[in-house]
């Protein structure tokens, strides 16, 4: 098939409505010299069966999942100062991949790409809080419970818990102790690997005796903030990024006594073990500390190592992808799922197991909009081949050559940049999602609790173009601002919130359109009023409580002005509630003067004028709010709260509702 053919229509039906998706049977490739090629998995009945070469195959499944691990920060990737030698052993036994990329570089789109063979231009998931699995999609999982696995998934941090699809399939769903977030605290909860570890070794070890068992494991502890062992600490102290390889070290060392528990249990040599991660960390590359903001191979480039009964130590050499990896684990377990192979945009890399040294003529697609999402900055495109990077963002175009992609090519390399532009135009106009319009955003993260920075966002299932967020600044051009904010976070990551909230100030004034700044200055400043007024002085507390409405207020005029009205009435929502502590009416006007009427802002308004009646004017009060309750059309549980209220006025209670009061 050429490059101009177009992908069939496929119908899909499962646990719904059928629905229509073009080229969701897609697997691209592209040969060196000729241009781009397209494979299309069969049509399928959604059914999964086993293959005649099943009872050969493994009985087991373990796939480790370490978030935030770069590919080049392992000593089997080449990195000398490495101390992975379980991790190194395990790829001296089995297949380690040399090029391997994520399509998303953040924790839950890429896992959900991982778990379905779906690459985020399918399941449109590109956020960690708001959005979900669309149920049409079937999930490895689900698939291997069909062929009578044990399934059971052991996560470490709470952008992984349940709740968003991507424990679908699992008969046990481990997210204990990370699923809430932490009272009084901004940083996201996680879990120890030794904890995770465990939990998942003690399960294993009851279901030891099950015909065949997938584990999946998530570990987090490369992720800031970092707190490795005091010996590895020590170990790694004054090196580059310490307390990054202190935790890879630490990682890998807790692995290693898990690798010992699967002997011991007698499933380490009858199981596909597979090691990958998410995404890597900039650690500074092109000023970016974490990750998502960019998908320069820093964050983009990340491990897959496999070891499996009968696989020969190999290093393939192809290019491969995140949604790569369902559909070659089940080619492992000589299983046919045909809900994965109608579904997946990847394909299995068996080949690349049989002729490790063979180019398979596959590209990566890169995206990220995670800026466009939080910033209202362009959303990034990018293809990734075995020679070159290609980055389109806003009007801004990219093209790397050399390893460190540091000097852009684009101008020396037309027709190379044209031919990127063409194929991913193709790609967004052929791997679309099972639905139209949008998602409303789920709960999230809020006020209070990790990641206050960024956006509810809506899941948008609408087509998409290359231009479309062309009249947005390009978020590599705000590099330097970036830089500043991510500083911020890590003050807040490593709780130094005063720090944090001074940073963002200096920021805010140099640039008060960053919406970013402005939610997450809000949410450290509402977290030092809530634990600490009494060390700060109510004085103090007033200013700081005055100083996050006024920022959640900016925030959402800025969310108003890039449509983003769920966000914009969220953070009203929030800034009135402020208003409520500190009887601050002219603010809570200015609430409500723009955008849609929102009841409960209304109803806010009324607990206001409560509070700020003389004492013989809250009957009056009490009265009018009663009448308009009744009329009013709020939401569970923001009614159920509202009738509290009323309780109390029509007593005549004084309203405290201030941490100081």
């Amino acid at each position: 098939m050429t490059k101009g053919d177009q992908p069939k229509q496929s119908v899909l039906n499962r646990r719904g409505p059928v629905w229509t998706v073009l080229g969701v049977l897609l697997v691209l490739g592209i040969i060196a010299a000729t241009g781009y090629r397209t494979i299309y998995a069969p049509a399928s009945n959604g059914n999964s069966e086993t293959t005649p070469d099943s009872e050969k195959a493994p009985r087991h499944l373990i796939v480790i999942s370490i978030d935030t691990l770069r590919a080049d920060h392992l000593g089997c990737y080449g990195h000398a100062n490495a101390q992975t030698p379980a991790i190194d052993k395990l790829a001296g036994e089995g297949a380690l991949f040399e090029k391997h990329y994520t399509c998303y570089p953040l924790t839950l789109p890429s896992h959900l790409t991982q778990l379905t063979g779906v690459s985020t231009l399918g399941h449109r998931v590109r956020d960690n809080l708001y959005h979900r699995l669309p149920e049409q999609f079937a999930t490895l999982p689900e698939e291997l419970s069909k062929q009578g696995f044990t399934t059971g998934a052991f996560v470490s941090a709470f952008t992984m818990r349940s709740g968003s699809g991507i424990e679908r399939g699992f008969s046990i769903y481990d997210d204990e102790g990370i699923r809430e977030a932490q009272q009084g605290k901004l940083t996201i909860p996680e879990r120890k690997a030794e904890v995770t570890l465990s939990r998942a070794a003690e399960w294993l070890k009851k279901n030891k005796d099950a015909q065949r068992v997938f584990c999946f494991v998530h570990l987090f502890d490369p992720h800031t903030p970092y707190s490795p062992p005091a010996d590895l600490a020590a170990k790694f102290a004054g090196k580059p990024n310490a307390g990054y390889e202190a935790e890879i070290a630490y990682t890998d060392r807790e692995l290693g006594r898990f690798f010992e528990q699967l002997r011991a249990l007698n499933m380490f040599d009858n199981a596909v073990i597979a090691i990958t991660a998410d995404h890597g960390e900039g650690l500074g590359e092109h000023d970016e500390l974490s990750h998502g903001y960019f998908c320069y191979d820093a964050t983009t480039h990340v491990p897959l190592i496999i070891r499996a009964p009968g696989l020969k130590a190999c290093r393939p050499v192809a290019i491969t992808r995140n949604y790569d990896l369902a559909p070659t684990l089940l080619d492992l377990l000589a299983i046919r799922s045909e809900s994965i192979a109608r579904q997946t945009h990847g394909r299995s890399l068996k080949a690349a197991l049989d002729k490790p040294g063979e180019d398979l003529g596959l590209i990566a697609y890169i995206e990220s909009h995670y800026a466009y999402l939080n910033a209202n900055w362009a959303k990034i495109r990018a293809l990734r081949t075995a020679s070159s990077l290609t980055v389109f963002s806003g009007d801004l175009v990219e093209h790397y050559v050399e390893p460190r992609q540091l000097q852009s090519q684009h101008d020396t390399h037309p027709g190379d940049v044209q031919r990127a532009r063409a194929e991913i135009e193709r790609l967004l106009g052929s791997l679309m999602p099972p639905r139209r319009g949008k998602g409303t955003p789920g709960q999230g993260g809020g006020m209070g609790t990790p990641y206050p920075g960024e956006a509810a966002t809506e899941q948008d299932f609408e087509p998409e173009t290359i231009n479309d967020t062309r009249e947005l600044p390009a978020p590599a051009s705000k590099a330097k601002l970036l830089l500043r904010y991510q500083e911020a976070e890590l003050a807040y990551d490593e709780q130094l919130y005063q720090g944090c909230a001074e940073k963002l100030r200096k920021l805010i004034a140099d640039e008060p359109k960053f919406l970013m700044a402005h939610k997450l200055l809000a949410g450290v400043n509402q977290l030092l009023v809530e634990t600490e007024w009494k060390s700060l002085g109510i004085e103090r507390a007033r200013e700081l409580a005055l100083e996050a409405a006024r920022s959640l207020a900016a925030g959402a005029d800025l969310s108003e002005a890039a449509r983003n009205f769920e966000n914009a009435r969220r953070m009203k929502r929030n800034a009135a509630l402020l208003c409520l502590w500190l009887n601050e009416g002219a603010l809570m006007k200015r609430l409500q003067a723009g955008g849609e009427a929102d009841a409960a802002l209304a109803w806010l308004d009324w607990l206001l004028r409560y509070r700020t009646a003389k004492s013989e004017g809250r009957e009056i009060v009490a009265k009018e709010a009663e009448q308009w309750l009744a009329q009013a059309k709020l939401e569970e549980p923001i009614k159920q709260q509202a009738l509290l209220d009323l309780k109390r006025m029509q007593s005549g209670e004084e309203l405290k509702l201030a941490p100081w009061e």
